[in-house]
């Protein structure tokens, strides 16, 4: 693939039922394993680490990013509420390559990204530090604190790209997803202070 050359603008309605055109999904043959001190009812003192764990199977979102009609109806909701909202898509040519959707969050003055998506073909062009700048322009404009997000311990290179961007890992959640957390993943928030 040539170097693409990417128009980034602000999404329309028409495109939210393109989104499912992105292929964000991910292998990963390495994950972030917790290990923590904390006990049930211990005290609240507790440590925690994350520890880089090689897999002997690669880890596979498989198709679980697929811009379905929840979350094509959720980014609609944003897109049309009025509230301060981010949604813009990068496209090469006609083809959808990523998308961002963020809003600003008024109870605590920050921006939550929702979702910042590259499809397959198109990472590594500089497409997701486009449409984080993007994000941080945003934010500013909107007078926020901080940008924030969170992202899966199986989505290892995702993590680095936000540390990358100059986030910073400000907690996680085991129990966000399921409550066999440790069979598979758990959540990890991120922070970018403005």
């Amino acid at each position: 693939m040539t170097q693409p050359s990417f128009q980034l603008r602000a999404m329309t309605l028409g495109d939210i039922p393109r989104l499912q055109e992105i292929r964000p999904t991910y292998t990963s043959p390495v994950i972030l394993a917790l290990e923590t001190s904390a006990a049930p009812g211990a005290a609240l003192s507790a440590s925690w680490r994350l520890v880089e764990v090689p897999l002997k199977t690669p880890f596979s979102k498989g198709d679980l990013y697929n811009f379905g009609p929840e979350t094509q109806e959720e980014i609609r909701e944003r897109l049309l509420s009025g509230k301060d909202a981010l949604e813009w898509v990068a496209l090469d040519g006609d083809r959808l390559a990523g998308m961002v959707d963020a809003q600003f969050m008024n109870w605590n003055h920050t921006v939550f990204i929702w979702n910042l998506m590259i499809d397959l073909d198109y990472r590594r062009h500089g497409l997701g530090r486009q449409l984080w700048d993007q994000t941080v322009r945003y934010a500013r404009r909107s007078g926020a604190r901080a940008v924030t997000l969170e992202t899966q311990n199986t989505n290892l290179a995702a993590c680095h790209f936000y540390l990358k961007m100059g986030c910073r890992l400000v907690g996680y959640h085991e129990v966000y997803y399921t409550n066999h957390w440790q069979d598979g993943e758990f959540a990890l928030f991120f922070a970018y202070t403005l």
